[in-house]
């Protein structure tokens, strides 16, 4: 058997590594039981540290060290900050499990919460009321009312977010004690720390009520004190700003005066609570919309540049609002919106996105250059997007069409299945907008739909739609269905079926004599498929209605001519938008 190779003189294995190595056995727990108890351990405070060090380590391994309860709490009589805290963190995560030994440490927070240094008094009281037992709220109450009038500014932070602990616990006794009252008198708090944890502590506490009382007293004192409010605390009062509701004009003004610098900071977070509350303001203001979105664009554009990739979504979608509410304003910055090698899917699909709502008549020829080489990406869904896009641009731009449709032409040559898919579902809805348009696609769709997969029964749908509208234009319209038909039985796409036989149908009118035979086929093997009961149940609507009189079943089956596309879409309508986005 080979021997172990020696080890090097003076070399010694890192000492922090075993704490988070599950190589011991779990048996070790009692050996820390034996430490703990050692007064050789009691009299070195070094030794100490690192034996509770061990527990916390097996702690965070999931190993159960709750047997060493009673040690732990016997340890917590020192003056070593750190290894208060750590049994501290201890006590929180297993008095719960243990309330009876946990009224154990009560006498020492207690004393604790009197100690002369502000650290361990906001320590104590931290830990008392995380220890989440009921029975020890006649012991917190008192201590929590001292120290919301703490001198140290750091126990008043712990013991106004203290008062939210017991409310968890139980509701009750905040809501019958003045503690609330107490709460919003300290909104005058001279640290700026304690008056934000309060803004947030009453926001929750009052939130069946609809959150914390607003009026014009406190927003205006709030908005006053923002240079002493960090990042968080700036969060939490402009979110509540966004929720007041300025009793005139010259106070509006006088708000948005007072949050204009905020939209300097660095933060993102401070940045887009802070735009939230412009968009709040003017809201009712439309035409005050182009000078305010302006004012917002700047920072927002700055941030996008220099955030991660997770803040960079989250600031697009907020430009997203902005742009549907007013879209010239960020007409001129869309080259900021074209994406990057390096960027995620999510972060991709939503600059595509806001590209094609950005199109306008002097950037459109820009933009669809660039759609077009996003639609060769080797990411699918980008493509697929990119294509959309294309789409949205012909739909908003009139002027457009013939380049989005020459574009789309395009797509449906290039060689992935995918792309002749997604272009051919997109220039059903171009052409139903814009049917002069429609002799750029049809002379190949025959071509077109043969070069499908059957992975993309979708685009297959969306062709025989077209030849079932404009089949009298196509001279092989006839020719393109039947093979379709004849392979009716192995097609296993219900979109298909339901397609083809609403094409097949249309062409009948159109075309009776090169059709009535291959209706008849297709309207037999519908009526025996058991596969679907929509396709069965729309043949057999079909077959009775030409049973009884053509001409009514060309009046329901054809209707009015769909391409007559009246007004914009959904999409356009800034009011649907600010519901959903």
């Amino acid at each position: 058997m080979a021997q172990p190779p020696p080890q090097r003189r003076g070399s010694a294995p890192p000492q922090n590594s075993q704490y988070f190595s599950e190589q011991g056995k779990k048996g070790e727990v009692n050996e820390l039981r034996t430490l703990l108890r050692s007064p050789a351990v009691e009299r070195d405070p070094k030794r100490k540290r690192e034996v509770i060090k061990k527990v916390i380590a097996y702690m965070t391994l999931g190993i159960d060290v709750s047997p060493l309860f009673s040690q732990m709490v016997m340890s917590v009589e020192t003056r070593d900050l750190v290894v208060k805290k750590m049994v501290y963190h201890y006590l929180c995560s297993y008095a719960h499990e243990q309330p009876e030994m946990g009224l154990m440490c009560v006498n020492t927070l207690q004393r604790d919460c009197s100690n002369d240094d502000p650290m361990v008094r906001g320590l104590a009281l931290r830990n008392l009321c995380s220890l989440r037992l009921p029975i020890l709220l006649e012991y917190i109450q008192p201590l929590l009312r001292g120290a919301l009038k703490d001198r140290s500014a750091y126990v008043r932070r712990t013991a106004v977010m203290g008062v939210l602990k017991v409310y968890h616990m139980d509701q009750s006794t905040v809501r019958s004690s003045d503690l609330i009252d107490v709460l919003y008198d300290m909104l005058r708090d001279t640290d700026g720390m304690v008056v934000s944890n309060c803004v947030v502590v009453l926001d929750e506490i009052m939130l069946e009520e609809g959150g914390i009382a607003i009026n014009k007293a406190i927003v205006h004192h709030l908005l006053s004190r923002l240079n002493d409010f960090n990042e968080w605390g700036l969060c939490a009062t402009l979110k509540l700003a966004a929720r007041y509701a300025p009793e005139s004009d010259d106070e509006r003004f006088q708000v948005m005066n007072v949050l204009d610098p905020v939209l300097r900071t660095s933060n993102a977070g401070v940045v887009l609570e802070a735009i939230g509350c412009f968009v709040q303001l003017t809201k009712d203001l439309p035409e005050l919309h182009a000078q305010v979105y302006e004012r917002l664009k700047a920072p927002l554009l700055t941030l996008m540049s220099k955030s991660n990739n997770e803040g960079l979504y989250c600031l697009l979608k907020h430009a997203e609002l902005l742009v549907f509410r007013c879209r010239e304003v960020f007409a001129s910055e869309y080259r900021q919106f074209y994406i990057r090698y390096d960027e995620p899917a999510c972060v991709k699909h939503q600059k595509v996105q806001l590209l094609a709502q950005l199109a306008s008549e002097s950037s459109a020829e820009d933009i669809l250059s660039e759609l077009r080489e996003y639609a060769g990406d080797c990411d699918p869904s980008l493509a697929k997007a990119a294509i959309r896009a294309t789409g949205v641009v012909a739909s908003r731009l009139r002027s457009k069409a013939e380049a989005c449709c020459s574009l789309l032409v395009e797509f449906l040559d290039l060689e992935y299945s995918y792309v002749k898919a997604e272009a051919l579902l997109v220039a059903k809805d171009v052409l139903r907008k814009y049917p002069e348009r429609r002799g750029d696609v049809l002379p190949s769709l025959g071509r077109y739909l043969g070069e499908l997969d059957a992975e993309e029964p979708q685009g297959r749908a969306a062709a025989l739609f077209l030849v079932g509208q404009w089949g009298e234009e196509i001279p092989s319209a006839p020719y393109v269905l039947e093979p379709l038909i004849d392979a009716y039985a192995t097609e296993t796409s219900v979109d298909v079926k339901l397609a083809l036989l609403t094409a097949t149908c249309r062409l009948f009118f159109k075309r009776p004599p090169e059709v009535q035979n291959m209706l008849g086929r297709l309207l037999d093997a519908a009526l025996e498929d058991q596969t679907s009961s929509d396709v069965r149940d729309k043949a057999l609507l079909y077959f009775r209605l030409l049973r009884r009189d053509v001409n009514v079943a060309q009046r329901v089956i054809s209707g009015r001519d769909p391409c007559s596309i009246q007004g914009a879409f959904a999409e356009d309508n800034c009011a649907v938008m600010d519901r959903l986005v």
